[in-house]
């Protein structure tokens, strides 16, 4: 199967080229003026081409829970431009095992993802001894079979919490990459009866966990998750950072308007510290965008206990390419974040550019398409979007995977994504 993909103009990280691309056997065979003969031939005229968007940090919730699937969370992610994700291994029973991640691997390609899919470990206090089995040991050795190995220093969905510093600073030393979630267990739980969520998991839990981190790892092989602020991101300094479309895009007053259907950990704070998370990416302290998708039935987000986490995977493209379109940051920048940069910091073979040779993950967008977001478009599992009325200009219009369309101008296309595989 191959495919032209004519007349658009093509953005990287570091600039745009008016350009044809050729595609043949899934990779990106040429960038040409030419036009040679396609089986498939798309005429991208006034429509920007990027890199496959990237999405390191999803929670498809499988196996064992009910909120999502591989099948629906990756036609989500397709219709909101994205061709690769990496899921979180806070599942039932977490992936914490190289048996338990083989075993979730073959529960996900019978779902049939239609983008392409790779898995972080868990950590707990004591399993050390199962990285080489996965690639991930930091002495080397064996295939790599993960993204990285993922620590929950603060509870969260699931049952996997490291608390103890020694066994973090074990982590820290024994794997070969460490994703964090980075709040301070101790910190949330001496504000446990504290009023609101954001008051029980406060910005000090947060900082107080990259203060451990710091202790024991100033390599970059450290990835923190979802950070809130300014001050967090320049603490984390050494190590690569993550920020969210829900902590950049909504704060905690959206508590007063939807309630519990906006509790995530960590919190949504104020204003000011939203804002203060767009000057860190502006400065350059931020590395990676991800979704953190995480979704929640209505039924269980309007309990007597309801579970942290908001879907997102779908919006996450359509709200930067609309900030972009307001001058909050280039869509050069927006690539790089989205796209180069997570395929580089997780050693993601043949992600993350348009260069010849690589996969033909490929997103296209049209900057000019406005549309506001409703959940009925989204097609997550969970029914519902915090991001519900938001009207943002600048969406993706076609996706492909591999070399073949799988969603295009509203309707999902045949199209199978891969296990990724890792650079040495």
């Amino acid at each position: 199967m191959s495919l032209l993909l004519k007349n658009g103009t093509l953005v990287s990280h570091s600039g745009r080229a008016k350009a044809n691309l050729f595609a043949a056997g899934g990779k990106i065979v040429s960038i040409t003026a030419s036009e040679p003969a396609a089986d498939e031939v798309i005429d991208a005229e006034g429509l920007l081409v990027l890199p496959g968007i990237i999405d390191p940090h999803v929670h498809f919730r499988q196996p064992g829970m009910d909120s999502e699937d591989w099948a629906g969370g990756s036609r989500a992610a397709a219709a909101g431009g994205v061709t690769t994700v990496l899921d979180m291994p806070n599942t039932r029973p977490p992936a914490t095992t190289a048996a338990l991640l083989a075993e979730k691997e073959r529960l996900v390609a019978s779902q049939s993802p239609c983008v392409n899919y790779g898995f972080h470990f868990g950590a707990t206090e004591d399993n050390a001894g199962e990285y080489a089995g996965v690639g991930l040991s930091a002495s080397g050795g064996g295939e790599r079979l993960a993204a990285s190995v993922k620590v929950f220093m603060g509870s969260s969905t699931g049952s996997l919490l490291v608390q103890r510093e020694e066994a973090l600073a074990g982590i820290l030393r024994e794997a070969r990459l460490v994703t964090v979630h980075a709040e301070d267990e101790a910190v949330i739980r001496e504000n446990a009866s504290r009023g609101t969520h954001e008051e029980r998991r406060p910005k000090v839990a947060a900082l107080s966990a990259i203060a451990k981190l710091r202790r024991h790892a100033s390599r970059p092989s450290v990835y923190v998750c979802h950070l809130t602020a300014w001050e967090e991101a320049a603490l984390a300094g050494p190590f690569w950072k993550e920020a969210t479309p829900h902590h950049l895009f909504l704060n905690s007053s959206l508590m007063g308007k939807i309630g519990d259907y906006a509790k995530v950990n960590p919190p949504l704070r104020g204003e000011a510290d939203r804002q203060s998370l767009w000057r860190a990416l502006g400065e350059g302290l931020i590395d990676a965008i991800g979704s953190d998708h995480a979704p929640h039935l209505k039924g269980a987000k309007e309990s007597q206990s309801p579970p942290s986490g908001v879907p997102g995977v779908g919006t996450t493209l359509p709200l930067m390419l609309d900030a972009s379109n307001r001058g909050l940051v280039a869509l050069e920048r927006v690539v790089a974040l989205m796209s180069r940069n997570p395929a580089e910091i997780f050693g993601l073979r043949g992600k993350g550019s348009l260069q010849a040779g690589a996969d033909a993950d490929i997103t296209v967008i049209d900057m000019a398409r406005e549309r506001k977001v409703r959940s009925e478009d989204l097609h997550y599992r969970c029914g519902w979007t915090p991001f519900e009325g938001l009207v943002l200009k600048g969406w993706p219009v076609i996706t492909i995977v591999g070399g073949s369309v799988a969603y295009r101008d509203g309707a999902h296309h045949p199209a199978r994504g891969s296990r990724v595989t890792y650079a040495p």
